[in-house]
């Protein structure tokens, strides 16, 4: 039988991510400020151009909120709890593919295996949300069948 993915790792992993993405939002925003407050512009600039570095600096700004909010998240999940159902903090190992719902990252790789991490807002898991080992569920024209679940 194949060893359980430890649980303890995956949320690590994800952590690991999320300090990537607020580390790159970070210094995406600085690069902007400096661009968009430069004192030094040129002639040609236009108003226009400002506007549209400031409103992209604001978007970057509440990605950087989100992905923090998101890390406080991810902080506060327990990967010792034992989870008997599809709910945050759970590893879901289906046929398919293996799920740890905590937040959207990206795929990380354990030992071989492949984990994605799902938020409780993506539609995947509003099919699985609350199902147990050895339940069924159908995503985009795929079934999944939960083979282990902890």
């Amino acid at each position: 039988m194949k060893q359980k993915i430890d649980k303890k790792l995956v949320l690590e992993a994800c952590i690991m991510k999320q300090e990537e993405l607020i580390v790159s939002f970070e210094s995406r925003i600085s690069e902007l400020k400096t661009d968009a407050f430069e004192q030094n512009q040129s002639p040609s600039q236009t108003e226009d151009r400002a506007t549209t570095k400031i409103d992209l600096l604001r978007n970057f700004e509440k990605e950087l909120a989100f992905a923090k909010m998101e890390m406080d998240y991810l902080k506060t999940i327990n990967s010792s709890a034992a989870n008997t159902k599809a709910e945050p903090g759970a590893m879901v190992i289906t046929n398919h593919l293996n799920f740890f719902i905590a937040v959207s990252s990206e795929k990380v790789e354990i030992n071989g295996d492949v984990i994605f991490g799902i938020s409780t807002k993506a539609p995947i898991y509003s099919v699985m949300q609350g199902l147990q080992k050895g339940a069924a569920f159908s995503y985009n024209d795929t079934n999944y069948e939960i083979k282990d679940l902890y």
